[in-house]
């Protein structure tokens, strides 16, 4: 049997843009596996690109048929099962959600065995549960060492942050093959 483990991306030296990047190719990665998924949708757009601003109108529109929507703007999508695949390959509310996931203050992904993703705070928190195939798929697009096991997450952390201190910086997403 292909167990599933916890853990942590490690984000530390990614700007902002390495890490929308680093949540959009899990996201992608694990679309197979995804049976559902939950966001919400903060009325704070004054920064976001056009592509995610036209997510998160497909995603009020989701709220608005199946979640919540505060009177102010703010939504939420409630749990929303992941449609079959449409001709261009994916279904539209789930790519919506793929392309504004990095920029909700929480969303979260469903698999048969139970949560695959959860991301909190626009990207700045990265958790995943994979099984032993998964966890080599994700670690191909975001460098395999920044998948680590919730067990090690705080002594890699430290590791990394004395090493980074020392040398100078560095670490971005580019630097693993991402």
């Amino acid at each position: 049997m292909n167990r599933s483990r916890s853990f942590v991306v490690d984000r530390d030296g990614w700007d902002d843009a390495e890490i929308v990047e680093a949540c959009r190719l899990v996201l992608e990665v694990l679309q197979e596996a995804a049976t559902g998924y939950e966001t919400d949708i903060p009325i704070d757009d004054a920064d976001w690109p056009v592509e995610v601003v036209a997510a998160a109108e497909v995603l009020r529109g989701v709220a608005r048929r199946v979640g919540r929507v505060e009177k102010g703007g703010y939504a939420q999508t409630g749990v929303v099962r992941v449609g079959p695949a449409s001709a261009e390959g994916l279904d539209a509310s789930w790519a919506a959600f793929v392309t504004f996931a990095p920029f909700a203050y929480d969303a979260g992904v469903w698999g048969d065995a139970g949560e695959l993703v959860s991301l909190a705070d626009e990207g700045q928190s990265i958790a995943v549960r994979l099984d032993e195939d998964q966890a080599e798929a994700v670690g191909r697009v975001i460098g395999a060492a920044r998948l680590v096991p919730v067990k090690e997450w705080r002594a890699v952390r430290r590791q990394r942050r004395k090493e980074r201190r020392g040398s100078g910086g560095g670490g971005g997403l580019a630097d693993v093959g991402g």
